[in-house]
């Protein structure tokens, strides 16, 4: 069966005016963003930290602490466990974490690792402290729990 002329013409009038419709309602669309607070009082810090074990160190361990602001933690080589809370996570190169303020947290290294700290510390003025030495957490069956497999 033949459709007539007229008809098609019709038909591709039609599906013209649906893909104009949601083309427009896509190009329509916007974000919008505000800016709730921007302050001077937020003090940044960033250390990198190279460690290479040796005979009277062969291993690192952060000790347990607390940082009073937000603390990311990239491993550019080698592998780092960072445990907080009762959740070990274990990083390799490229892997990122970020601290929980307040919440203890233990960095340990069996081999050699490079990494980098970036600490965001809110309200603070320059000398105060960035980590606070901090008890080991109890954690249920008194272990800490591994969230990432490794090697």
């Amino acid at each position: 069966m033949r459709v007539p002329r007229s008809t098609r013409g019709l038909l591709a009038l039609g599906v013209v005016l649906v893909v104009g419709a949601v083309g427009v309602g896509v190009a329509s669309a916007m974000v919008m963003s505000t800016v709730l607070a921007d302050t001077n009082l937020v003090r940044e810090r960033i250390f990198h930290t190279d460690f290479t074990p040796s005979s009277d160190q062969p291993s690192f361990d952060s000790g347990w602490h607390i940082h009073p602001g937000v603390a990311i933690v990239e491993v550019q080589q080698g592998r780092l466990n960072v445990t907080q809370g009762c959740l070990t996570h274990r990083l390799g190169p490229g892997d990122t974490y970020i601290e929980v303020p307040f919440l203890p947290v233990d960095a340990t290294a069996d081999h050699a690792a490079s990494w980098t700290s970036t600490l965001i510390l809110a309200n603070s003025t320059p000398g105060t402290p960035d980590r606070v030495p901090a008890s080991e957490p109890s954690c249920p069956g008194g272990d800490h729990q591994n969230n990432r497999g490794g090697d």
